[in-house]
C-alpha cells in the first residue's frame, strides 16, 4: 500500500498541552508512542519520564524522526529553524551534508535520494502538508482580506463577533462540504484515517467546519497550528509548537538519549513483550487506521503491557470503533477530562479517550 511507502505526515498537528494533561507523566515513567510525523515523541520529552519508546509501520516517517533528532541535537536554534522550513533559507543541503553522518545507513539513503524535499524545507513535505499548502494558495486568494482579518485577534469576544458577521458564510460552508467530500478525498488524500473505517453518520465537511467554528468561538485562530496551516499552508510563531520554540528545543535536546523508536506493527509488539512495560500510552488517532477487531487488538495489548494505573490518551478522528464489554473494565476513563481536552485542543477535530487502566 502506497501510504506505508510515503512520507505521510512531515508536521504533526496534536496539541501537546492537550496531551501533557491526558497522560500526566511523572518521572520514572516510560511512555509508548506512535511517530508519525515525529513530533510526537519530541514533545514526550518536554516531561521527565525515564524512556520514550516510538513505533511506526512506515519507515519513511522514523526516519523523518531520525533527520529531527539530528537537527536539533546538532544545530544551533536559528539553524534548526531554517533547516526544518520555518524561516527562508538557500543552505539547508549543505547543513544536511553537516548532519547526515548521524542518521542510520537506511535513513541516509533516502534522504539523499530526497534531497528536494529538504531543500524545500522538510516539515511541509509530508504528502498531507503538499495538499494543504496547495488548497491553502486557493482559500487565501479568494479570502485574503478575511483571513488576515481572522489572524489578527488576540481578543477572542471580538474575533467571536467577527466569525458570526463575516466569516461563517454560506458559501464557506458549502465548500468545506465539496471539498472534503469523501469522495473527492479517497481520490487526491489516500488516507485510510480519513476513508476507510470513517464513521457512516459523520459528513467530513460538516463535521470538520463546525469543530472549527466552535474553536473560533473561544480561542484566537493565530493560536491554532491547524488553522494557519488550512487557510496560509504554513505555521507561523504565534502557534508554533512547542519543539520550534526555543525554551522547547533547549529541553528535549537535554532528553533526547530518553528517546529510541524502531519501524514494525505497534499491535504485534505490544502483544508480544513482557507484561507491564509502559506507564503512558499516546495513542494518538492510530484508531482511525484499523478496523474494530484491530481496535480491539489494540485495547487488548495495552492492557497486556501496561503497569497498574497506567495512562492512555487515545485520539478519534473520524472512526467512532466501540470498546467491547469483555475489556471495558480495564479502561477508567475520564470524560470529564475527555470533553475538557476535547474542547481545549488546538486541533479541533479530535474526540478523546483517556484515563487509566485498571489491572
Amino acid at each position: 500500500m502506497d501510504f506505508y511507502n510515503r512520507l505521510n505526515y512531515s508536521l504533526g498537528n496534536e496539541d501537546w498541552s492537550v496531551e501533557e494533561q491526558a497522560l500526566r507523566i511523572t518521572s520514572g515513567n516510560k511512555i509508548l508512542c506512535v511517530t508519525a510525523s515525529g513530533d510526537r515523541p519530541l514533545h514526550l520529552l518536554l516531561s521527565d519520564c525515564e524512556s520514550v519508546f516510538s513505533i511506526d509501520m512506515n519507515p519513511i516517517q522514523n526516519y523523518l524522526l531520525e533527520l529531527k533528532i539530528a537537527a536539533l541535537s546538532l544545530l544551533d536554534y536559528e539553524e534548526y529553524l531554517a533547516f526544518l522550513g520555518c524561516t527562508e533559507s538557500a543552505h539547508r543541503i549543505g547543513t544536511f551534508t553537516k548532519i547526515k553522518s548521524h542518521l542510520s545507513s537506511k535513513a541516509k539513503i533516502y534522504w539523499e535520494n530526497h534531497k528536494k524535499m529538504i531543500m524545500k524545507g522538510i516539515i511541509y513535505q509530508g504528502r498531507v502538508e503538499k495538499l494543504t499548502h496547495f488548497g491553502a494558495k486557493f482559500i487565501y486568494f479568494v479570502r485574503r482580506k478575511e483571513i488576515n482579518t481572522l489572524l489578527s485577534f488576540d481578543d477572542p469576544k471580538k474575533q467571536r463577533e467577527y466569525v458570526s458577521l463575516k466569516w461563517d458564510t454560506k458559501w464557506w460552508r458549502k465548500f468545506f462540504d465539496i471539498f472534503l467530500n469523501p469522495l473527492l478525498m479517497k481520490i487526491i488524500l489516500n488516507d485510510p484515517g480519513v476513508i476507510s473505517f470513517l464513521d457512516p453518520s459523520i459528513k467530513p465537511g460538516q463535521y470538520i467546519y463546525q469543530r472549527m467554528l466552535k474553536y473560533l468561538q473561544h480561542y484566537p485562530a493565530k493560536k491554532s497550528a491547524l488553522i494557519q496551516l488550512v487557510l496560509t499552508g504554513k505555521v507561523l510563531e504565534d502557534a508554533y509548537f512547542p519543539y520550534l520554540t526555543f525554551s522547547g528545543y533547549t529541553k528535549i535536546r537535554s532528553n533526547i538519549h530518553k528517546l529510541t523508536f524502531q519501524t514494525g506493527n505497534i499491535i504485534e509488539y505490544i502483544h508480544q513483550i513482557e507484561p507491564n512495560q509502559f506507564d503512558c500510552f499516546s495513542m494518538s488517532d492510530i484508531a482511525s487506521y484499523m478496523p474494530q477487531h484491530d481496535f480491539e487488538k489494540l485495547l487488548q495489548g495495552i492492557v497486556h503491557s501496561a503497569n497498574s494505573s497506567a495512562r492512555f490518551c487515545i485520539r478519534k478522528f473520524m472512526s467512532n470503533h466501540a470498546v467491547p464489554d469483555a475489556i471495558s473494565p480495564y479502561f477508567d476513563r475520564d470524560s470529564q477530562l475527555e470533553q475538557h481536552l476535547e474542547n481545549e485542543e488546538s486541533n479541533f477535530v479530535y474526540r478523546f479517550m483517556v484515563g487509566k487502566i485498571k489491572k
